[in-house]
């Protein structure tokens, strides 16, 4: 059969379709970057996306790689983050990430194709309810059908997305609307389209309420606050340390809430919770004033909350979202619903002129973190996962020192996200990506990537355990593929530390499927297109030094393999519990 057979069923590239309208007001409302994957639904979309000359489309290897790297460029940037994967299975492949960026507050648009309007419910090849799947986790759902409905459709997604509290939004976008023909006039003019949606104001606090929390600080003799990942979503980081120069109250963070204040700041105690320093734990415990700052109160941070705080008098939550102050402990709050970027200021100008301390409250601090360190029993002999991180530590100080370079970590999920944020130290508009509230396996690999497609020029570090990359491996082929130059650093530990651990605490080490000891890692990184110069494997600790200035110092994609033998990711407060039965 000859070439001139198959002319009849040829798609010429076309630039009047519903496809090229939707990329066009893709453009128009300044999205620059879109993670994708092809399939069957979404070839027009990927045809017109492919075209796009002001949008970037990069290509993965799984829909949630696409996702999770939508959700790092969006964490790094604070724009939303753009995810095109096809229907069906591409679609349902997205939903651990639509549900991390709800549970965190990510401002993230996931664009499904579906089937054609005609074949809806009839079991067609890869049809599947996706707005009925994801809207009991998304921010808001839409099934797009017609074309005219494209520009408001995408401009209101991209409102929902980023407004009060951020979130993700799913269109479910059908092939024949992709297909269909669409008038000239019906194009945005390049620069100058707007789309109408509702605003709606975003809320900010009242005088009473920061004058009340004005008024507990005066009072309080042992205040702490809660540095929550909403201070970051806020870009309030620096409005933190100006309300702390008049008000230097001791801060502990979340585990997503770690960049929200520089690690070397004083005022700056660490992560509390499950996996906290025992003196970020005890300054909660003994607090008669707790004040969060964009956190809710979950489990993690609280614990038993019935003994959690048990001598603050009074908990301040100060949210964009009033739903989530009522969500735990609300009899015991005062709560202050408004943007932080307003609130922070508001509070500083109420306290400028009569600055507040509490030295005797430090004095005590200073004795109990003398008495409990928050650091790690070194065994020179082996390469501990806490050692490799200070070890980073001081040679990224070195990078930076030379190149100016900002930073941006990512974590995959398990011990080494907790030791993570405990021990990487990070400095002012640095970033800390992680995967909170849903904890999910293979997010800290793609995030990375997105990352670095957002800032080409930063120094990006993905920390990841031997058991979580498995769910993300297959991007390393991405990073190679586009010659982005992610350090990955896959911590070996011989598969999931913490469930280990548990396993060995709480079940009378029965270990359930958490041992996975046959994996080449510095293969499966060649395999994936890493030159050889560029995939080491590190067993002794006097070695990691060494290979990490090397890593560090050049622009191309490095895998560095830790064998970093398992051992207990302590600090443990146990699940349930409270700071009395924390395990040291």
């Amino acid at each position: 059969m000859t070439d001139s057979s198959y002319q009849g069923t040829v798609t010429p590239r076309t630039t009047d379709r519903g496809a090229d309208l939707f990329v066009a007001v893709l453009q128009a409302l300044g999205v620059q970057q879109v993670m994708a994957l092809t399939g069957g639904a979404i070839m027009e979309g990927m045809d017109a996306l492919q075209a796009a000359e002001a949008l970037r489309m990069s290509i993965f290897q799984t829909e949630p790689g696409a996702a999770w790297a939508a959700m790092g460029y969006a964490r790094a940037t604070g724009k939303v983050g753009v995810c095109v994967v096809t229907s069906g299975p591409g679609a349902t492949n997205t939903i651990t990430a639509i549900a991390d960026a709800q549970r965190d507050n990510v401002p993230l648009l996931v664009i499904t194709g579906q089937v054609p309007t005609a074949a809806r419910n009839t079991d067609a090849f890869q049809e599947t309810n996706i707005v009925a799947i994801a809207a009991p986790t998304a921010k808001q759902v839409f099934y797009l059908n017609r074309v005219e409905d494209i520009p408001a459709v995408l401009s209101e997604a991209c409102h929902i997305a980023k407004e009060g509290r951020p979130g993700p939004v799913l269109i479910d976008f059908t092939r024949d609307a992709q297909q269909a023909l669409v008038p000239a006039a019906a194009f945005p003019t390049p620069g100058t389209f707007v789309a109408p949606v509702t605003v709606a104001a975003t809320p900010q606090a009242t005088h009473a309420a920061l004058d009340e929390v004005v008024a507990l600080l005066r009072q309080a003799e042992r205040p702490v606050i809660i540095a929550g990942y909403g201070v970051v979503l806020a870009e309030a980081q620096h409005a933190l340390q100006q309300l702390l120069a008049v008000a230097p109250c001791p801060v502990v963070h979340t585990l997503p809430g770690k960049a929200a204040l520089p690690t070397a700041h004083p005022c700056n105690y660490g992560m509390l919770g499950m996996h906290g320093f025992y003196v970020s734990n005890w300054l909660i415990h003994h607090a008669d004033l707790v004040v969060s700052l964009g956190s809710r109160y979950d489990d993690r941070i609280t614990g038993d909350t019935q003994r959690f705080a048990p001598a603050a008098q009074r908990l301040v939550h100060c949210d964009i979202d009033a739903a989530q102050i009522s969500k735990v402990l609300p009899e015991r709050k005062l709560g202050v619903v408004g943007d932080l970027k307003a609130t922070l200021p508001s509070l500083h100008q109420r306290l400028v002129q009569a600055p507040l301390d509490w030295p005797r409250w430090r004095e005590a601090i200073t004795e109990i973190a003398r008495q409990y360190p928050s650091t790690y029993a070194r065994r020179p002999e082996w390469l501990q996962t806490q050692y490799a991180l200070d070890v980073l530590n001081d040679v990224v100080q070195q990078q930076v020192a030379q190149s100016g370079q900002t930073v941006a970590y990512s974590t995959e999920v398990g011990d080494h996200q907790m030791w993570a944020s405990q021990y990487v130290a990070l400095q002012d508009s640095w970033h800390f990506l992680t995967s909170g509230g849903q904890g999910a396996m293979g997010s800290g690999l793609p995030m990375a990537i997105g990352a670095q497609l957002a800032h080409p020029e930063a120094l990006v570090v993905c920390l990841a355990g031997d058991g979580s990359l498995r769910f993300s491996e297959a991007e390393l082929e991405t990073i190679w593929e586009y010659h982005l130059p992610v350090k990955t650093l896959l911590f070996n530990n011989d598969g999931y530390g913490i469930v280990r651990m548990w396993n060995h605490r709480f079940y009378e080490g029965r270990e359930t499927g958490v041992i996975k000891r046959h994996k080449d890692w510095t293969m499966l990184a060649r395999a994936n297109g890493f030159a050889a110069d560029c995939v080491d494997r590190v067993t002794h600790p006097a070695d990691l030094a060494p290979v990490l200035q090397r890593a560090l110092s050049h622009r191309r994609p490095h895998f560095i393999e830790l064998l970093t033998p398992y051992e207990e990711c302590l600090p443990l407060m146990p699940p349930g519990q409270s700071f009395a039965e924390m395990i040291l």
